[in-house]
């Protein structure tokens, strides 16, 4: 097989896995109302979700990292090989014990892929060709988006809710062959035995997992001033204190600190942590305010949001262009400024608010979204040296991941509060307190968004350089 063949079959299997890893956090929702109707566990419910957002984001910057000291190759077949074996398992589950904890594998092999898939974008070909098939990985991660809950529904209605987990085995273990065959390791460079930093490891995921399940659980599971949730964050506080005093001693750090003070870095990964959190703010509650707000359906709930998911695709199509032209700190300065002004024109959404108004403002969110995903990917693996690839590219789902569970957290307690302290007598005003309540909690997403360009404007002058040939491919070599 010649190194053209390899490319294109590696790249599919990537395309294939990043799709099905995507897909899997959606596919499940509709499913979920049959699962519980079969193995019961109503209330471990949201467990199913969060055993996989815990395992997958905490798992991303450590995978990184050893996949930078390690080779990139076996840690993403480690993972894809994981996620398959916890699908697998999901689907025999007999229980919703079970099934949380098998879905903590899903996770974890997940988070194993993500953390590599764009870094081998970038090992697999040249610079100067990476910003295209890269808008590509972008759409395909929009459009299982989309799919999913279509898809979800389809199979629990028409097969059997097991074959949402048992339909990623066919396709994945052909993905898992194909990168096999086809994918050249990247050796060792060095013959100096590189250290594993164990300590900073633990204290990272101890830092992720408690502050994370505070996040999730604070005002739902606990109240916030409640000892539970106060000593979560307690824990995560003083691991976080820890790893910051280990990592800067490390003779090979789990996360190298050192690369957040190049700017284009720091900056990057704080804008991807606002787009985070208005992307998630914006998936939560704007069905909610179609149904609860506006009086539309399921149906009109989800045509609003297929609007927003379109657009992200288009919006990373579009940055393979945006960023031939602007500076990373321009382009990051447009996505923030598009999200935030569609999430500015919802705080005044009023009632009688018409479908084609509520799907233009969506379709200007997620333009604005969309740019800064490929735009992030590609200014911080650019902006650090090859060693660090791994790792500077997981930081950037890391970093989304954490402020998505931030933003919908801090947005439920607003909402929430909202809600809690309004008197309701009767349907219209109901209606009215909701609409308020959800204009409020855009307010905060509005206002993240003007965070993010405050961010931005601090990235400095970097730009993207077209080099027609990277120095050294990882993955395969000699890549006309």
């Amino acid at each position: 097989m010649d190194d053209k063949k390899r490319l294109y079959w590696t790249l599919g299997a990537l395309l294939v896995g990043l799709f099905l890893s995507s897909l899997d956090q959606t596919i499940v929702s509709t499913a979920l109302p049959t699962i519980v109707q079969r193995i019961g566990g109503l209330e471990h419910i949201s467990w199913v979700f969060t055993a996989y957002m815990l395992t997958s984001t905490s798992v991303m910057p450590i995978a990184g990292k050893l996949s930078d000291m390690y080779g990139r190759k076996r840690f993403y077949m480690t993972g894809l090989l994981l996620f398959l074996i916890g699908s697998l398992l999901c689907g025999m589950s007999q229980s919703m014990t079970e099934l949380i904890l098998f879905r903590g594998l899903q996770g974890i092999g997940g988070g194993m892929m993500a953390a590599n898939t764009f870094a081998l974008l970038f090992a697999l070909m040249p610079v100067g060709k990476v910003a295209r098939v890269q808008s590509l990985f972008m759409s395909v991660l929009a459009m299982s988006s989309i799919l999913g809950p279509t898809i979800g529904s389809f199979i629990t209605s028409q097969w059997e809710w097991r074959w949402n987990f048992f339909i990623n085995a066919p396709l994945g273990i052909a993905a898992l062959l194909i990168i096999g065959i086809a994918m050249q390791d990247k050796k060792p460079t060095s013959s100096v035995r590189l250290k594993v930093d164990y300590t900073g490891a633990a204290l990272l995921i101890t830092t992720t997992i408690s502050v994370l399940l505070a996040l999730k659980m604070g005002g739902i599971n606990y109240a916030w001033s409640s000892w539970p949730i106060i000593g979560l964050f307690g824990v995560g506080v003083a691991a976080l204190t820890a790893f910051l005093l280990v990592e800067r001693r490390a003779a090979e750090p789990i996360l190298p600190l050192g690369m957040f003070r190049n700017r284009t870095v720091a900056g990057t990964a704080g804008v991807t942590f606002v787009q985070g959190v208005m992307m998630f703010g914006a998936l939560l509650y704007i069905p909610l305010f179609v149904q609860g707000s506006l009086g539309g359906s399921v149906v009109d709930a989800g045509n609003a949001m297929t609007p927003m998911m379109a657009a992200v695709m288009a919006g990373a199509t579009l940055a393979s262009f945006l960023m031939r032209v602007l500076t990373w700190r321009a382009c990051a300065l447009l996505s923030m400024a598009l999200a935030g002004t569609g999430l500015l024109i919802v705080t005044n959404l009023p009632l009688d608010a018409s479908k084609w108004t509520i799907r233009s403002d969506m379709a200007l969110i997620g333009i604005g979204i969309g740019i800064m995903m490929p735009i992030a990917q590609m200014a911080i693996t650019t902006a650090v040296d090859d060693r660090y690839r791994g790792v500077a590219n997981s930081t950037v789902t890391f970093f989304r991941n954490v402020g998505g569970v931030f933003g919908s957290a801090l947005m439920a307690a607003i909402v929430n509060h909202h809600l809690n302290t309004s008197s309701i007598s009767n349907t219209n005003v109901n209606k009215d307190i909701l609409a308020d309540a959800i204009h409020l909690g855009f307010w905060f997403l509005a206002a993240s968004a003007i965070v993010g360009i405050i961010i931005a404007s601090f990235m400095g002058r970097a730009r993207y350089v077209n080099k027609l040939h990277s120095p050294r491919s990882e993955a395969v070599s000699s890549i006309k």
